[in-house]
């Protein structure tokens, strides 16, 4: 079907159709195979996945970009998209989409190949960007501005999100949808079980004017610009609203501080503060009780899993079994489907930093890259469960694999 008339079609459905949300008759503004809710870094590859397997894709979007924290944020590193392989060298353990989105990045000169803790490190704005140009070119319909608030289930299935506009509570319907809201909104809506985690909450900015031959901060693509990571306090809860929006004062002031401090430097004297994050670095809040619970024991085990849809590498040192290992020590480990499944819900599934895992593994899953995997994965689980007219759950994993290889996705060690 022609985009266009599509769109039409979804227009005129809109002027008759609507949802019955706590008792209240709400607009459809449009509908898909898949729906999206967050285009974050999850968020951005699971539908692009989506669309690219033939879908019909919708992706919801609070802020008027695309990215999230990536982005928005500034949370700029590709951290944890490198481990060891079992011959003891260090390589690119995320694949697929998320090397497209680099290759494309080298290709406008917008990326610093950095290959220590952080990984790359991408400009803001390019990426912004490259991530637009990418949905576009597969026919994904982004709709910006619009914050989901609640969804339409009935029994087991979800039939549609409940979004808030300037214009008013609007729905939009689907077959499949897919949780990257990184706070995992949709299932707890849904009625899913989930840990709330609390960790300190900061924020990253960038400062211009930086000598070459100083060292602060982390490099970028763009002479002088370095990126900057502040830390506050610890054990904060990231669905508060009220302490976010002390944190947020707090941290504001915090970031002007330090930039005069800098410039107080020797040699820092033309320092100056370029840009400051459009949200907070909230870590970690709700994170799934899913079909699997991947565990640091897994990732430091090499374990292998049959429904694997992707690798995925280390940030953090850690502690395990008496011994400290460094960022550096530590392997390469592998995702299985199942951790992106709830229980409850038949036709969701669950990408980025609020998938099913421990604690322990908390670091490493949360990063940028494996948010790109996992969003990978349950895009392209969408879209052949919309076209086989089945469920997540029933989705035959080998077919599933089958197609991930074949667009890049590297599944063993």
């Amino acid at each position: 079907m022609n985009k266009h008339f599509h769109i039409f079609c979804c227009f005129l459905l809109s002027l008759c159709l609507s949802c019955t949300n706590s008792g209240i008759d709400v607009p459809v503004i449009a509908g898909g195979d898949v729906v999206v809710v967050g285009g974050g870094p999850a968020g951005v590859s699971a539908a692009y996945a989506a669309a690219r397997e033939g879908a019909q894709v919708v992706l919801i979007e609070r802020d008027g970009y695309l990215g999230g924290l990536w982005t928005g944020g500034l949370v700029l590193p590709l951290n944890a998209s490198r481990a060891l392989e079992k011959d003891g060298q260090a390589r690119q353990s995320c694949t697929g989409i998320m090397g497209e989105m680099v290759s494309r990045l080298e290709g406008m000169d917008m990326i610093y190949p950095n290959e220590g803790r952080s990984g790359p490190v991408p400009d803001p704005e390019a990426t912004k960007y490259m991530l637009q140009c990418m949905l576009e070119e597969v026919g994904v319909q982004v709709i910006y501005y619009a914050l989901a608030c609640d969804i339409v289930k009935k029994r087991d299935s979800i039939k549609a999100v409940i979004i808030e506009t300037k214009g008013g509570r609007l729905a939009v319907t689907g077959k499949q949808f897919i949780d990257c809201t990184g706070d995992g909104d949709v299932f707890a809506w849904a009625g899913e079980d989930f840990d709330l985690r609390k960790y300190h909450i900061g924020a990253m900015y960038r400062v211009g004017g930086v000598p070459e031959e100083m060292k602060l901060g982390t490099r970028t693509p763009i002479s002088g610009v370095r990126v900057m990571n502040i830390r506050s306090e610890d054990d904060q809860n990231g669905l508060d609203v009220l302490n976010n929006s002390r944190l947020q004062n707090l941290i504001r002031k915090r970031i002007w501080e330090e930039t005069q401090d800098l410039k107080k430097k020797e040699g820092g004297e033309n320092i100056y503060l370029l840009d400051t994050p459009a949200k907070l670095g909230i870590r970690m809040t709700r994170v799934l009780k899913g079909q699997y619970c991947l565990t640091l024991d897994d990732s430091m085990k090499w374990t292998e899993f049959p429904d694997c849809i992707g690798l995925a590498g280390r940030d953090a040192t850690i502690e395990y079994n008496g011994t400290k290992y460094k960022w550096s020590e530590r392997p390469i480990w592998q995702i299985p489907y199942r951790s992106l499944l709830p229980v409850k819900t038949a036709n969701l599934l669950v990408a980025g930093r609020c998938c099913c895992f421990d604690e322990g593994l908390t670091w490493d899953a949360r990063e940028v890259g494996t948010c790109i995997v996992t969003g990978q994965a349950a895009g392209t689980a969408a879209a052949l469960c919309a076209r086989e007219n089945t469920s997540p759950g029933k989705l035959q994993v080998d077919s599933l694999r089958s197609v991930l290889r074949e667009r890049g996705v590297r599944l063993e060690f």
